[in-house]
């Protein structure tokens, strides 16, 4: 609704209505009251607004934001008529029982393997039911979408289909805000691929759609479901004694890995496995190099050893004075190769580009290197070379090669390795059980690298879950204890103000990293930060990187 102040009309929310004589409002004098001069939108379901509240508190922003992201986007209703089909569908795979023994059992988190489709899942429970999907992007929820339909399930793809989302559909689905859609008579929430960085929001209030999908489907009482390949440590620590596992022999494509420190050519990325990938006439290849980010690799030159950290396995960088030092730990290691003690290294340069230079001489197939503008096309038997983006814009490949994981596997953050196993699931989707995974480094002996060179790849990355959990809670990271990232408005800095014993700082870029035993005590600091800085204070509690 709109009303006029100071002239001009401003737009707002009606979240709470009362009679005149109840509560303070019988204190305002009526003169002062403003009348409402238009209604200019749908606004928030009613049943949401106190979950708005929620997120809004939650995560320490403002109401107006999360208002403004669980709103109808349509100005007008649109009068759309209940497209219920009461399908019977309920499959017979074992994701689809899986999904409904969770269902039976009150909710939890179904570690369903990337060969496997998730959307079984929600096959399965709209034959109880509307479901409420959230997906990670926009092309996973249009293409599941799709795949619903054709399984003839009546879907409402939002935020476009809103209305037909609040007359009835079988499956309501879409990204991190269609968690505040319309869904009449819900019967359960699903989300799926609930590790994925894009189920976070980016501004503030940085909540996260996998939490708030499980606090609406506590509120409503209905079950909540969350599947994952690669579950996330605060998932499995949430809804701990309500995880299971699907079991499959063909959940996992072939997955090799490679150790390029016996590439007989120093410094070359080009293994015989990466050529006879992409050298196969007719066959889709994808090559991953990341080349952006602070991790550069220092390799000595004698034995061809990565420098890393041997407490956090992070890379090692130089100091002012030449000498190896951790940036997570914040420890030195001398000036000297920590496998072999010589003294001489090099760091090993190039980037997408002249990998492409590279591959072009040695491949029968066209190379394309992908970036931000090349053209939305794919075409059968190509090589594709980029960033990470690369797997969000090529929709199948026979092969794809992490050409130098070590770039993404070193980052100075503690859920570097998390990013990593994100990326390897999302390239196995797209290979299926018949594809292949080239993993090419030098750390042939790290734990993920060994978990994932396994032949039951889904119980090695489950007992390396469980030393991750271990780990973190030893370092008292979240889900054991709480993080938030707070950056003030220059030239303040939080350094200003003295924080409880019990809260530890760390500067992480351009902003501060507070890490606190419970949820409880990072609060009492964060309440403690705005009354100081108030306006000038930005928090984003959670973050998913650190």
């Amino acid at each position: 609704m709109r009303i006029v102040l100071n002239g001009r009309r401003v737009g707002g929310w009606i979240t709470h209505v009362s009679r005149y004589e109840e509560g303070d409002s019988a204190a305002v004098p009526l003169d002062r009251l403003k009348p409402i001069v238009s209604v200019s939108g749908l606004g928030v379901e009613p049943d949401l607004v106190p979950l708005t509240k929620w997120i809004s508190e939650r995560w320490w922003g403002s109401w107006r934001s999360v208002l403004s992201s669980a709103s109808a986007p349509r100005m007008r209703e649109r009068i759309v008529h209940s497209r219920r089909t009461g399908s019977r569908d309920i499959g017979t795979d074992t994701v689809a029982v899986a999904a409904f023994e969770l269902f039976q059992a009150g909710g939890g988190l179904l570690v369903v393997p990337p060969a496997l489709s998730s959307l079984a899942v929600v096959v399965r429970l709209a034959s109880i039911g509307p479901v409420l999907v959230i997906c990670p992007s926009q092309k996973m929820a249009s293409m599941g979408a799709a795949f619903l339909r054709r399984k003839g399930l009546s879907t409402a793809l939002v935020p476009d289909e809103w209305d037909s989302a609040r007359g009835g559909v079988d499956v309501v689905i879409g990204t991190r805000s269609g968690v505040f859609a319309p869904c009449p008579d819900l019967a359960a929430i699903v989300v799926i691929d609930e590790h994925d960085e894009l189920l976070k929001e980016e501004r503030s209030p940085a909540w996260d759609a996998t939490a708030v999908a499980r606090e609406r489907a506590r509120r409503v009482g209905v079950p909540f479901i969350c599947t994952s390949a690669v579950p996330s440590a605060e998932s499995l620590h949430v809804l701990s004694g309500h995880v299971q596992q699907v079991d499959a022999e063909n959940g996992w494509p072939q997955i090799v890995v490679v150790n390029l420190s016996d590439v007989p050519v120093a410094q070359s990325l080009l293994s015989s496995e990466l050529l006879e990938a992409v050298g196969t006439t007719g066959d889709t290849t994808v090559c991953v190099l990341n080349t952006k980010g602070k991790a550069r690799l220092i390799v000595c030159k004698s034995c061809r050893h990565v420098q890393a950290c041997p407490s956090c396995a992070s890379l090692l960088t130089y100091d002012e004075d030449n000498n190896l030092w951790c940036v997570r730990c914040q420890e030195m290691h001398g000036g000297v190769c920590l496998a072999c003690g010589r003294a001489a290294f090099t760091v090993p340069r190039g980037g997408v580009s002249q990998l492409v230079s590279q591959i072009q001489a040695s491949s029968r197939n066209p190379v394309i290197e992908i970036s931000s503008d090349s053209p939305d096309d794919w075409s059968k038997g190509t090589v594709f070379i980029g960033t990470e983006a690369v797997l969000h814009r090529i929709p199948t490949a026979d092969t794809v090669v992490f050409a130098d994981i070590d770039r993404d596997l070193g980052a100075p953050r503690m859920t570097g390795a998390h990013e990593v196993l994100s990326m390897i699931a999302k390239a196995a989707r797209m290979v299926g059980a018949k594809g292949t995974l080239v993993i090419q480094t030098r750390q042939i002996e790290n734990p993920l690298i060994v978990a994932l060179s396994q032949t039951d790849v889904s119980t090695a990355l489950q007992k390396w879950s469980n030393a991750d959990s271990a780990q973190r809670h030893a370092m008292t990271l979240p889900p054991f204890g709480a993080i938030a990232r707070v950056s003030v408005a220059a030239p303040r800095s939080i350094t200003e103000i003295s924080l409880p014993a019990d809260i530890s700082m760390a500067r992480y870029e351009d902003a501060f990293l507070l890490r606190a035993p419970s949820r409880t005590q990072l609060d009492a600091a964060i309440s403690l930060i705005k009354v100081e800085f108030g306006v000038a204070v930005r928090i984003h509690v959670d973050p998913y990187r650190f």
